[in-house]
Formats: structure tokens, C-alpha cells, sequence
């Protein structure tokens, strides 16, 4: 009983961490965000994303695809709550709270022999994550994609007894990789893994295996043929492989001597040994000191600030950890640790790294091996008896002051200084257009922060089907970034402010201060001028 209730308040934890102020903090939704929300509200409007396609296998998003299953899932919240900030990071923040749930029974069947204690440590590190937390509070695929990743590995490892749970095991799977694109890549690769540790018990009961791999094909049938027609786009932008990106660097490395050899067999072979290079590189920067401890990855909306995706006094525990279960080794800790080292192979073969967001798929292994670092440790100071509770009194309260610490980050200062990172402004301009723009004939919105097109059909909440029938659907008019009186581009203000009858809303960079016109500057959290408003 007192076990069932220590689950319970961990669990309720979890969840009041990334459920309080969801629609608040972070301090603004960034441009996916407001496309996940408004396609969403499309599709359960008028059974079509923005671009008027009905029920997509990809929704395409800016010149993007993305995978389908978070925008249907939003509908839901989305239609008994309406279009805001918090029904359309619900789905985020749901699954991110069952994924504590789920981490708890994969923890347990991936290390049996271990004490309740233990599990509970693992499920309050997973339910505590900066990393975890931070992506459960955002409308992020790939936060969603983790959870249906746990339930796969949980179902697999249970299939080993209990041949029927391949089956399920195997949906999950499929159900993640429709979900996010890092687990197309990902699942595979820790598959086969998978299968060569448990040959000798799959071989015993194969045709539940058999049964449940040939379903998984099935259902990824669909997926595989619309990524060759469309998700294939987005691989082609973000990949270290791009051949216009590297193509350079490949050249350097030529020896340009003809000469002395064939010069295209030396281009190939040097571009091969470059992209090999790169994608190692990328693959080792996720162990970076810096993106784990203290700094994180480059965007701002990727962690608090001041934090690695990791607490610091995370790093003693995992090298420890790491050493404790590489002296016992047998199935489930090799499982576990070829999860721990597949988890950033998507993001490897990508450009950015380290990505806190495509390497998601590492948690809780880091939560399970500080655990188990913790319990040894502890299990050492037991020794020095009256010494061993002062060590542990100590190391206690650096786990609580340092929770502490990340919450006084996440909530007062990350708000402040990286409202930037989350396009904070676009809902306030929204807001104070709305109030003018009647009196208007046209209306100018900068493009310099990406994307502001989205922001107005997200918080005037446009009517999907006049959207879809006048722009929608048509390339000229989307290449103009424009519908009824908006248009969405640079402001030339030696030009754009002789225009009459119009409203500007641009960036300091492009409206003077004091300017004739001034309606209203609209500021970013920490003071500086996000827009200036002006009419004409």
C-alpha cells in the first residue's frame, strides 16, 4: 500500500509539472506550435489541413512535412476547448505525463533484480528530467513519439515471456514513426539489435514474432510510400549528407593532381570519408559536457536557462552507474545500453548538433543509469556507518536545492530571457491589429521573425474553409505570404512609409523610434522592442 502511494505522488508529480500554467509557460507558442494548433482546428472544421488537403498522411506545414498523428490527436482538445495555447500543447503534455507511467513498468521489466526503491528513484529522475519536462510542455511530436517509443521496448521485453505482446509491441513502434521522424530511423536499427540479444528466446516462440513484424510492415506500408513523395524534404534540408552543403568541404580534401590518379574515384572516396566524418562527429556531440550539464543545445526553446539537458550532479551517478552495470552484464543491461547508444543515431545524420529534440529518444536510459549509480552509492556509505548519513544527508539536499534551482530557472528567468526564442510579440500584434484593422485597407507584417502568417490565422482563429477556397490551396498566392488585407514581408521603410491607408507592424530594425504613426511598441520579456505598429 505505502509503495502504491509513493507512485501515486510521484506520478501526480509528474504531471503537475507539465500541466501547471501549460498555456503560459513557455511564454508563447513558436511558429510549429501555431501550425500544429491551426491545422487542428482545420482539420476538425473542415476535415482538411491549410492547404485544403483532406486527412493527410503528412501535414505540410511552412515548407515542411510533418508527421500526422499530434495534429489529429489536438482535435480533440481542440474542439472542447478551443483554439489557444493549452489545447494545443494538451496532447504534449498528456503523454508526457503517462510516459512517466509507462518509464515506471519498463524500468522494472528492464531490471528485475532490482529493490522498489530503485524504481521509484528512476520514476522521481524521469518525473523531474529537465529534458522530459521541457519537451512535455511544448506542442512537440517527438514528446508524444517518446511515450509510444517506451510502450514498444516495455511490450518487447514482456514478449519474451508473454509471445503475444510482440504484437502490441510492434504497433507501438509503428504508431511512434507516425508520430515523429527520429523513430523511422531509430526503431529499425534498435529492432535488430533487439532481436539478435533475444535470438535464443524469439526463435522458441517465432511465429508470434513472425506475425507481429509482418503487421508492423504493414502498417509503416503507407508511411514509407508518402515519405518518398514528401517527407523526404524535410531529410533532404536538415541532413549532413546534402550534397550542397558539404560539397565544399569534400573538394578541400581532393588532391587535385590528376595526374597522380583517377580524379572522381578520389572525389567519391573523399566525399564519403567527409560524410562519414560528419556523422560521427554529430553522433559524438550528443555526449557533449556542455549540451548535457550546462549549456544545452543552441535553441533557446530546447532548455531552461542556465541548464544542460541534465542536472550536474546527474554526471558522478552516470559514470558510476555506467560502471556498476557494465561489471554485471546479461540481456536486459545490454539492452539497455544499445538503447542508450542507438537513441542518437536520427539526430546524428542531421545538421545542428547535438539536438535535444531529434535525441529525445535517449530518455529515462540517463534517469535509469543515474539510479543506479544513486543505489550503489548508497549502498557504499552504508558502510561508514554514522560518516554515510552526513555523505547522504548532504547529497540529498544538492538533489533538492538543485530541483529547486531548475525550477527558479524555468519559471522566472527562462520566460524573461528567451521569450525571443518563442516568437513572443506575434499574439500582442495580433491582438492590437485586430482592434484597427477595419480602418485599414492593407495591412504589412515584417517576415523578419519567420513565419508571421501563421500567428494571424492562429489568434484572429481565420475561418479554415475562406482560407483554404481564396489562398489556401494556391502556390502564387502562398509564395505572396499573403490573404485578404495582410501581406507578410520585409518592411523597406523609405519606400513602405510613404504608403497611406495601410498599418505597419515591424521590427526596430526596420521602424525608426518615435516615428509619426506610432500606435503601439510591443516588448519581449526582457524589455527590448520586439514591434513597432504603425499607420499610415
Amino acid at each position: 500500500m505505502r509503495k502504491i502511494f509513493l507512485l501515486f505522488l510521484i506520478f501526480f508529480l509528474g504531471f503537475i509539472l507539465r500541466f501547471w500554467q501549460l498555456g503560459v509557460n513557455p511564454p508563447s507558442l513558436d511558429w510549429d506550435e501555431a501550425s500544429l494548433g491551426y491545422n487542428a482546428y482545420s482539420l476538425f472544421t473542415t476535415g482538411k489541413d491549410e492547404y485544403g488537403n483532406p486527412w493527410p498522411l503528412s501535414i505540410r506545414s511552412f515548407n515542411d512535412y510533418k508527421p500526422p498523428l499530434y495534429t489529429y490527436l489536438t482535435i480533440l482538445p481542440v474542439a472542447l476547448t478551443g483554439l489557444n495555447e493549452f489545447s494545443t500543447r494538451f496532447i504534449s503534455a498528456l503523454f508526457g505525463s503517462l510516459s512517466v507511467v509507462i518509464g515506471y513498468f519498463l524500468i522494472k521489466e528492464l531490471l528485475p533484480t532490482k529493490t522498489s526503491f530503485f524504481y521509484l528513484l528512476s520514476s522521481i529522475l524521469f518525473a523531474v528530467s529537465p529534458w522530459h519536462i521541457q519537451f512535455s510542455r511544448v506542442a512537440f511530436e517527438a514528446n508524444m513519439a517518446l511515450f509510444f517509443f517506451l510502450l514498444g521496448i516495455w511490450l518487447f521485453l514482456k514478449s519474451i515471456s508473454q509471445a503475444k505482446f510482440f504484437i502490441f509491441s510492434f504497433c507501438s513502434f509503428a504508431v511512434s514513426a507516425y508520430a515523429y521522424h527520429s523513430p523511422r530511423l531509430v526503431i529499425p536499427v534498435l529492432l535488430g539489435g533487439l532481436v539478435f540479444i533475444y535470438r535464443q528466446e524469439i526463435r522458441k516462440q517465432f511465429s508470434w514474432f513472425l506475425f507481429g513484424l509482418i503487421l508492423f510492415i504493414m502498417l509503416m506500408l503507407p508511411l514509407i510510400v508518402q515519405m518518398r513523395l514528401e517527407v523526404t524534404a524535410r531529410f533532404g534540408s536538415v541532413t549532413v549528407l546534402n550534397p550542397d552543403q558539404r560539397l565544399e568541404s569534400s573538394i578541400k580534401l581532393i588532391d587535385y593532381d590528376l595526374a597522380k590518379g583517377d580524379f572522381w574515384g578520389k572525389l567519391i572516396h573523399n566525399r564519403r570519408i567527409v560524410y562519414l566524418r560528419e556523422i560521427l562527429a554529430g553522433y559524438l556531440d550528443h555526449f557533449n559536457f556542455d549540451f548535457l550539464f550546462l549549456t544545452g543545445d543552441s535553441p533557446g526553446r530546447h532548455h531552461a536557462v542556465g541548464m544542460g539537458m541534465l542536472y550536474l550532479w546527474d554526471l558522478p551517478f552516470i559514470l558510476f552507474g555506467i560502471f556498476l552495470l557494465m561489471n554485471k552484464r546479461n540481456q536486459k543491461i545490454n539492452t539497455l545500453f544499445w538503447w542508450f547508444l542507438v537513441a542518437p543515431i536520427a539526430s546524428s545524420l542531421t545538421t545542428g548538433t547535438p539536438h535535444a529534440v531529434r535525441s529525445i529518444l535517449y530518455l529515462p536510459t540517463y534517469q535509469i543509469i543515474t539510479a543506479v549509480g544513486i543505489t550503489g552509492f548508497i549502498d557504499r556509505l552504508k558502510k561508514l556507518k554514522k560518516n554515510g548519513k552526513i555523505i547522504l544527508f548532504f547529497t540529498f539536499t544538492l538533489f533538492i536545492l538543485s530541483f529547486f534551482y531548475y525550477l527558479h530557472m524555468y519559471w522566472l528567468h527562462t520566460p524573461m530571457e528567451y521569450s525571443q526564442w518563442w516568437q513572443y510579440g506575434y499574439k500582442q500584434a495580433v491582438e492590437e491589429v485586430r482592434k484597427l484593422a477595419e480602418n485599414y485597407q492593407k495591412i504589412i507584417v515584417s517576415y523578419r521573425y519567420d513565419q508571421p502568417y501563421i500567428f494571424f490565422l492562429f489568434y484572429d482563429k481565420i475561418d479554415p474553409s475562406w482560407y483554404q477556397g481564396n489562398w489556401g490551396g494556391g502556390e502564387i498566392k502562398r509564395a505572396e505570404r499573403s490573404f485578404g488585407k495582410y501581406e507578410f514581408r520585409n518592411i523597406d521603410w523609405e519606400r513602405d512609409s510613404k504608403l497611406s491607408n495601410t498599418m505597419l507592424v515591424g521590427t526596430p530594425e526596420e521602424i525608426p523610434e518615435n516615428t509619426d504613426g506610432l500606435v503601439r511598441e510591443i516588448n519581449f520579456l526582457d524589455g527590448s522592442v520586439a514591434f513597432r505598429i504603425v499607420t499610415k
